[in-house]
């Protein structure tokens, strides 16, 4: 005897079919998806099963409303995203916009990294390799925060 397949749900977006299908699949349930017409197919015996699965997942079909804000601030960075120089906005991080902080950050980088490099010296896998590298890497970002805090002190001093 064949099975009849009746429609046990429509929905709005192909995409919460698509969820849906892949849930009852999961659970080894029987059916069959229609994306032309977004409804889901099974036999009359499943329905109630399948219905009740549906229920519970919550599934939201309400539109959504694209905000022109999003679209407008899109389409200004994908129309001059390679013009040299033009800033599309966003917001800019505050270490960059008040440089009087690197010598603090200087600082800072450099006594905790002397302090990692005095742990180093202290393990039982010291390596010569690693703990020089280190020393250059720390004095090399130390001595970047410290030269950008004289730069800005310098260009302070000729306003």
């Amino acid at each position: 005897m064949e099975n009849i397949l009746t429609e046990i749900a429509s929905f709005k977006f192909s995409s919460n079919l698509q969820f849906v299908s892949s849930i009852l699949k999961d659970k080894g349930i029987r059916h069959e998806t229609d994306y032309e017409k977004n409804c889901l197919l099974a036999d009359i015996s499943n329905k109630e099963i399948i219905k009740e699965i549906i229920n519970t997942l919550n599934i939201d079909e309400n539109d959504i409303s694209i905000e022109d804000d999003t679209l407008q601030g899109y389409r200004e960075w994908n129309q001059n995203m390679y013009n040299p120089g033009y800033y599309t906005g966003g917001k800019v991080p505050f270490f960059t916009i008040d440089t009087n902080n690197y010598l603090m950050y200087g600082f800072v980088t450099l006594v905790s990294g002397l302090a990692c490099l005095i742990e180093v010296l202290n393990s039982k896998n010291f390596s010569k390799t690693f703990f020089w590298m280190s020393v250059i890497l720390i004095c090399g970002i130390s001595g970047s925060m410290f030269y950008q805090y004289y730069k800005f002190k310098r260009k302070q001093n000729r306003k």
